[in-house]
């Protein structure tokens, strides 16, 4: 141990290697406790929200709740209209202050803000009635978030629920288990580079160490000793970038609360680990560097006469690219036949083992590669380089380790965008976007009639089929139809205006079934949204005041009075003109584009760090072999193109199979995401390919890092050693 302390205080590379280990591992742990408690986020958030689940109402139902989203300039509007089915209390979740009773209002407090700054016919008559509380944060998803709770007599067509406190489990959706996804696999692919980034530090002086402990072990030095002077030597270091990465841990969370997720930022408790999860990681880190340290000794301690010879790579290391592919799509297979926290191990385990295979089996392409140049090439620097990548491919490809990692990631990344954006729902072309269109209508008109002076279309929406499945149609009259919906072009009399013949005889609805006219006219409907007829009223006696859909067109003067006019008039209807979809959409999209950038740029940036560390270790793992060919009159240019070629040729080569792993695992996850969502599709854009080019880019800026090192070395440096 004093020959350890000894080496640290006086040998000036040994110092700089510690440095460079405690960054590593303060950049790792800080970076895997970020990460870990993203997972934490989402928690609190469905913890938080759980009493919304009124779809899964259980027990003995004494409430009615009707679950809308609303909106008001931009931003969305989480609505719950609910009466009492029965009389008594009914329990409510923290946050919020009691159960209201008809004409007894809850906002949470930016929604407050956000009607007393407003005219009231605009937003306030939305909420009609007394304003009991705020919500509290125990109840909101996020701060400033837009929730309102109004108590009703009646809210017809509304879910049965037992109370406001929602179920024991977490509040779960099919988009809160893609954000899960991501966020695990973000996980799974930075910590590889953070592991390759504390590994090329912890490796920056490993020759000249290898050599000093070999010479210690010739001298009589016993394994043990060897041993743990290599530990204290490390454990220096990677104790004190644990401790810093942990006391950075807590601003860095605090800084991530204001990047906004599904709609909002983060309460500044949301990402903050636990205290085991806190421990577990600070101690673990140490002790996995000091660890692999130590494993690297078995040829020290057995043969330090081999301590200088070159490690060999055998082509088995390839095998694991497939064994890591087998077991990720073999997840990719269970994933869908499983619910819950555990859905995604299998796939998380082997998109982490396709990523380590590809580190493992980079140093055999990196042979390869060296040979071929050793064999075919004549020009100083190429054949120096590939005689680098031939005889040490190991520790040659340590540098383009993290480098291949982020191209692995861009590529998956890339693949999967596309095809989670095309599964966003956003509005489709049904309905014109100057009308506000409600369905769920349950109400009489009449209230709505006093309250506005707009047109009001109603309309019965339905299918006609066959009892195999049938077209969507909507009846009612077609000249006011036509007012709030695209495509539809009317003609005097009644007729049927559709996109092609209609699959059956017989219209049903909720509360109608009646058959159509044996002899109607048949005229073009050319709208390409989800409705595919329109019926005109009197082709269906049956249906005559029959309303289950409200439609308003509106102009950019009166479409909030418009808006607030119809929500207010009839509690509980959901609005499906498309604007609160395109907010949604909006809203999912910029999360995932965020999403991908921070990752990517986390990604090259760490990958970029370990090559630079990486070739700058090489050149001091390398000063006598430079420090001799100097004095041998080679010219310093020649050598710096070496080393570039040295980082730049094996990334070029590896991160062609990276960015092809890569496209074959965001195909799977997006699988996984379909089988979330349900629809959507995998288009493969050229952008895929774009990583290998940024990554070529990035290892040439970090081998750039070795210049200085190298003007440093003089033949001195030779007869020094």
């Amino acid at each position: 141990m004093r020959i350890a302390l000894a080496v640290l205080r006086r040998d000036r590379r040994s110092q700089v290697a510690t440095v460079l280990v405690t960054l590593g591992v303060m950049i790792a742990v800080s970076l895997v406790l970020w990460l870990v408690a993203a997972p934490n986020g989402l928690q609190a958030r469905s913890e938080r929200t759980l009493w919304r689940d009124v779809y899964g109402g259980q027990g003995t139902a004494a409430i009615s709740v009707a679950a809308t989203l609303d909106s008001y300039q931009g931003e969305l509007i989480q609505r719950f209209d609910v009466a009492r089915t029965r009389p008594g209390d009914v329990a409510v979740a923290d946050g919020i202050a009691r159960f209201p009773g008809p004409g007894e209002v809850l906002l949470s407090p930016a929604l407050a803000e956000l009607v007393r700054d407003n005219p009231p016919e605009k937003l306030g008559d939305r909420f009609p009635g007394t304003r009991l509380a705020e919500l509290g944060q125990q109840a909101l998803k996020f701060p400033g978030e837009l929730v309102a709770i109004v108590g009703r007599e009646e809210v017809p067509d509304g879910y049965p629920a037992s109370d406001l406190r929602g179920g024991t489990g977490a509040y779960y959706n099919d988009y809160d288990a893609m954000l899960t996804l991501l966020t695990r696999v973000g996980l799974v692919v930075l910590v590889v580079p953070c592991l390759v980034l504390v590994a090329s530090a912890a490796r920056l002086t490993a020759a000249k160490r290898e050599r000093r402990l070999a010479a210690l072990r010739l001298a009589g030095a016993s394994p043990r000793q060897v041993v743990v002077m290599t530990a204290v030597e490390t454990a220096i270091g990677a104790v004190a970038g644990s401790v810093l990465g942990v006391l950075l841990a807590r601003p860095f969370s605090h800084l991530t609360a204001t990047v906004p997720w599904d709609g909002g930022t983060w309460f500044p408790g949301d990402f903050v680990p636990s205290p085991a999860v806190v421990a577990t990681v600070a101690v673990l880190a140490p002790v996995l560097v000091v660890g692999a340290a130590v494993l690297g000794l078995r040829r020290v301690v057995d043969r330090p006469l081999a301590a200088e010879q070159s490690r060999r790579v055998r082509p088995w290391r390839l095998l694991t690219i497939a064994g890591g592919l087998g077991v990720f799509f073999l997840g990719v297979t269970t994933a869908g036949q499983m619910r819950g926290d555990n859905q995604f191990t299998v796939v998380l385990l082997g998109l982490g083992a396709v990523a380590l295979a590809l580190v493992v089996a980079g140093p055999v392409v990196t042979s390869w590669v060296g040979r071929f140049f050793v064999g075919r090439w004549r020009g100083p620097s190429t054949l120096l380089a590939g005689r680098r990548l031939a005889g040490n491919p190991a520790a040659a490809f340590r540098g383009s380790a993290g480098v291949v990692i982020a191209v692995f990631t861009g590529s998956m990344a890339l693949t999967m965008l596309p095809g989670l954006e095309s599964q966003i729902p956003f509005r489709d072309s049904t309905w014109r976007e100057d009308a506000i269109v409600a369905e769920r209508v349950g109400h009489d008109l009449t209230r709505l009639r006093l309250v506005t002076s707009a047109p009001i279309v109603a309309m019965l929406e339905g299918q006609v089929g066959d009892g195999n499945g049938g077209a969507s149609v909507v009846v009612g009259k077609c000249e006011e139809v036509a007012k709030v919906m695209n495509g539809l072009t009317c003609l005097p009399g009644p007729a049927v205006y559709s996109r092609g013949p209609l699959p059956g005889t017989t219209f049903e609805s909720m509360d109608v079934e009646t058959a159509l006219p044996g002899q109607y006219e048949t005229r073009p409907f050319h709208g390409d949204g989800r409705v595919s007829a329109v019926i005109d009223r009197e082709l269906l006696p049956a249906a005559a005041g029959a309303v289950s859909m409200v439609g308003v067109p509106t102009t950019p003067e009166n479409r909030e009075v418009v808006h607030t006019a119809l929500i207010g008039s009839l509690p509980g209807v959901t609005l499906v003109d498309g604007e609160q979809l395109d907010l949604y959409g909006d809203t999912l999209l910029a999360d995932l584009e965020r999403a991908t950038v921070i990752g990517l740029s986390i990604a090259a940036v760490l990958g970029g760090i370990g090559a630079a560390v990486a070739a700058a270790g090489s050149v001091i793992d390398r000063r006598r072999t430079f420090a001799a060919l100097i004095a041998a009159g080679t010219p310093i240019r020649v050598l710096t193109r070496a080393l570039r070629r040295e980082v730049m040729i094996p990334v070029f080569a590896v991160t062609v199979a990276a960015c092809g792993a890569g496209v074959a695992v965001g195909l799977g996850l997006l699988a996984v995401a379909r089988g979330l969502l349900g629809h959507g599709e995998s288009p493969i854009t050229p952008w895929v390919v774009a990583p290998v080019g940024v990554g070529v880019v990035v290892a040439l800026v970090a081998a750039l890092a070795c210049g200085p090192v190298l003007r440093g070395i003089s033949p001195r440096d030779y007869a020094a050693e």
